[in-house]
């Protein structure tokens, strides 16, 4: 099973709207919001990270989350998808991180293309839940739906596959308009496909590589479960980025339309 999972955290709402920053209409902040994510995701297409992935499992009888491995590879975000690379190699051209890592709970769209394809395209429906404090930080959130006949959430399980509404929210800080925190959960899986839920969540961060001041995420869950009960749970870190150089050749695949990443599920 291979999928991209993204987990749901509570949020504290605060109190007076009166106490916190000014916002604008909510469709006018959300226009904002979109246009600035967006040029922040374009600031990644000359820039490539190492990515290093902790799996842990569970199956329905052991009732322990237990620790499995770590898994690590090269993400670039290129033509609106992500392209993968082996560790140590200087090309970084698979356009499915399953042709590097063929065992176990493994996805992408943690890199860009996940955040990518929800501020960018017009497959979702937006709705300005209100402010609220996240991180230690005066945040807007919103909420989002894709419907299935839209959506590019692939969700893949052994030799079956299948495109998937999903749903989620972000959190934006309401000063910077800066992404904080972005969630993603598979909605109406059909059956045939046997996984009972998929979510992935980001954390995002500012970090600077040489004179440019980037926002990533450099921390993300994955989390998914399939018909049998086994539950896979991904860590996943971004380090070493970097942008390329003679030593890093990226090879340009096709573009994906709509502009998302599969997401795949955990392999029981």
């Amino acid at each position: 099973m291979r999928l991209t999972i993204k987990v749901v955290i509570f949020l504290f709402s605060v109190g007076a709207q009166a106490a916190g920053p000014q916002i604008d209409e909510p469709e006018g902040l959300l226009q904002r919001i979109r246009t600035k994510t967006v040029a922040q995701l374009s600031q990644l297409l000359n820039y490539t990270c190492h990515q290093v992935v902790d799996r842990w499992a569970r199956t329905a009888r052991s009732g322990s989350l237990n620790y499995q491995d770590q898994v690590e590879f090269e993400v670039a975000f290129i033509g609106n998808k992500e392209l993968f690379g082996r560790p140590g190699e200087a090309r970084i051209g698979e356009d499915s991180v399953s042709n590097i890592v063929r065992t176990g709970a493994i996805g992408n769209g943690a890199f860009g293309s996940g955040a990518y394809a929800i501020f960018f395209g017009e497959e979702a429906e937006f709705t300005y839940i209100g402010q609220s404090e996240k991180y230690r930080q005066m945040t807007f959130r919103y909420d989002f739906k894709v419907p299935q006949k839209k959506s590019h959430f692939l969700l893949k399980r052994n030799s079956t596959q299948g495109f998937v509404a999903y749903e989620g929210s972000f959190w934006v800080n309401a000063e910077t308009l800066d992404l904080v925190r972005l969630e993603l959960r598979a909605d109406q899986i059909p059956p045939h496909l046997g996984v009972r839920f998929a979510t992935e969540s980001m954390h995002y961060t500012k970090m600077r590589i040489r004179d440019t001041e980037f926002l990533l995420p450099l921390d993300s869950e994955m989390a998914a479960e399939d018909e049998l009960g086994t539950y896979s749970r991904n860590m996943i870190h971004l380090e070493r980025c970097r942008e390329f150089t003679g030593q890093s050749v990226v090879i340009f695949g096709g573009v994906v339309e709509g502009g998302s990443a599969d997401r795949q599920d955990p392999n029981p």
